[in-house]
């Protein structure tokens, strides 16, 4: 119970939203107290996070400016892989390009600039394109990628496998309005 009016009276210090500049500013205490100490460490890391938390991160590591940075996309779960020089600094791609997706990184996405791509401009059509009567993330494609990532990472454990089943079934139980 104490908790409870402890968690009623933080209420008021709980933001109602967050701007860029507001995650720039909390990612960056992350960033610092984190992320550096662990990469000065040598240990490599897995940074997972939502767009905007991720694209704070992204503008700091690549120097993008808050102007630009807007016009970055990124894709849902799918890896972004850094080289970094001896100051914590993205090293250029081996052809010495931008990637090809957004046109901004010097990161390397394992399932290729391509594929990276073609799910931006799904994702892009899914939420502005009035004219799509259908959930562009179900069918062939979605096996496709489904297919490279079990190359990339490897297959689910059968246990995980069951739980993703279900919660498929369930979202296309709701799509369906059933």
């Amino acid at each position: 119970f104490l908790s409870f009016l402890s968690f009623l009276k933080m209420l008021d210090l709980i933001p109602q939203s967050e701007s860029l500049k507001d995650t720039v500013a909390r990612s960056s205490v992350y960033w610092d107290e984190v992320v550096i100490p662990a990469l000065r460490e040598g240990k490599t890391l897995l940074i997972v996070g939502h767009e905007n938390n991720l694209r704070s991160l992204i503008m700091r590591l690549e120097d993008i400016s808050p102007e630009d940075i807007i016009n970055v996309s990124l894709p849902r779960a799918a890896p972004l892989a850094y080289r970094l020089d001896e100051n914590f600094k993205p090293l250029d791609r081996p052809d010495g390009s931008l990637d090809k997706a957004t046109g901004f990184l010097r990161g390397e996405w394992l399932g290729g600039d391509k594929a990276i791509a073609e799910i931006l401009e799904r994702d892009h059509k899914q939420v502005y394109d009035t004219s799509i009567e259908h959930n562009l993330e179900v069918g062939s494609q979605q096996d496709k990628w489904r297919t490279w990532m079990e190359f990339v990472v490897g297959k689910p454990h059968p246990e995980m496998k069951a739980q993703s089943q279900a919660g498929i079934a369930t979202r296309q139980y709701y799509l369906n309005g059933k």
